[in-house]
């Protein structure tokens, strides 16, 4: 029987074959053979689809001799036996890696000692009347505990360090009673945020109960208790009367003084010049020096500047009175005398700001 090898007429060479010309780049010519048979393709392709669309007998027997006469490469002759197009089903919802749950256990609003600021004036602002109606509770511990899981704004340390200075502001003020009321409503939450902080797995409500339970059976919790909140109540009026010498200090510097707004017109300096103009006249940073009676701020800002301007500036201000290099020890006939014949100054930066 003859074999019919015509079929091998019709085979592509592989583009792994290297029997190229010697003078031609093996991987150029392969990558142009790849090239030439995937435009020839793309056009065999485009013509049969115009003849199938056409349907008639002559375009059909045309797209039968199309495909007769294609040649075949590697990309076409065969085809992977492993390889499929099956989609994979997706796994069941049980089979999922579980997604982690957000956190919902309530945590104590805790906060760093330089940013406890941060958002309290807020705090303040919108829990107000829960803060001072737990202060009023007196020495009811069921209520108190009653109230903390009612209003879990409480465990902050907002409310706390509210509750500190309220206790100092009271004794300073004479309140000695008030301020044991709310010492205790204080050492209470302290104890309860406390509790909750050294459980931070859990829930901070979780630490209310037990902490009420212990204080309300336990004798000798409500006696380490009790001794706590003297020292406390000691250590608050120890701090109010530090505060209230502080306070009375500051009204004494601020009486000592007499500070007016200045208003163009009304006065005039030893120089002639009116203080109200010439304050206005001064660079930004001198009327800040001036206004936080800062005679080192006035320094460091005459320092900077260039020794003219700051000899100008200075003398203006002497001229004005809004500058007193005599440190106000001149006599009325000093000012007289000067308002007659100004006397000469020494305008340096740093003589005119000696105090």
């Amino acid at each position: 029987m003859p074999i019919n090898y015509s079929k091998w007429d019709k085979l592509e060479l592989s583009d792994d074959e290297d029997n190229f010309h010697p003078n031609i780049d093996n991987n150029l010519m392969i990558r142009l053979q790849r090239e030439k048979r995937q435009q020839r393709e793309k056009e065999e392709a485009e013509k049969k689809k115009k003849l199938l669309e056409e349907g008639t007998p002559e375009a059909l027997a045309e797209v039968e001799k199309i495909e007769r006469m294609a040649k075949l490469h590697v990309g076409n002759i065969c085809t992977d036996k492993f390889s499929s197009k099956h989609e994979k089903t997706k796994a069941s919802a049980s089979a999922d890696e579980p997604k982690p749950q957000a956190d919902t256990k309530l945590k104590v609003a805790a906060s760093e000692p330089e940013t406890f600021t941060e958002g309290y004036e807020e705090f303040l602002a919108a829990n107000q009347a829960i803060l001072t109606e737990y202060s009023e509770i007196d020495h009811e511990d069921d209520r108190s505990e009653q109230y903390i899981l009612e209003h879990t704004q409480l465990l902050s340390e907002h409310a706390t360090g509210y509750y500190l200075l309220h206790c100092i502001n009271l004794q300073a003020a004479g309140k000695t009673r008030s301020m044991r009321k709310v010492a205790r409503q204080y050492l209470l939450l302290t104890y309860v945020c406390d509790l909750a902080k050294s459980m931070p797995g859990r829930d901070a409500r979780d630490a209310i109960k037990p902490l009420f339970k212990k204080m309300n059976t336990s004798a000798e919790s409500r006696e380490a208790f009790d001794e706590h909140l003297e020292k406390y109540v000691a250590h608050v009026k120890t701090r109010a009367e530090v505060k209230k010498e502080e306070d009375e200090k500051k009204k004494g510097e601020d009486a000592e003084y007499e500070y007016v707004p200045l208003e163009k017109g009304e006065q005039l300096g030893p120089g002639g010049l009116d203080p109200a103009e010439v304050f206005e006249s001064l660079p930004r940073e001198m009327q800040d020096a001036f206004g936080e009676r800062s005679v080192e701020a006035l320094k460091a800002v005459i320092a900077r500047m260039p020794e003219a301007e700051a000899a100008m500036h200075m003398k203006r201000c002497i001229d004005s009175g809004l500058w007193d290099p005599a440190g106000g020890t001149r006599s009325a006939d000093d000012e007289a005398e000067e308002r007659v014949a100004p006397a000469e100054v020494d305008t340096s930066p740093s003589a005119e700001v000696d105090d």
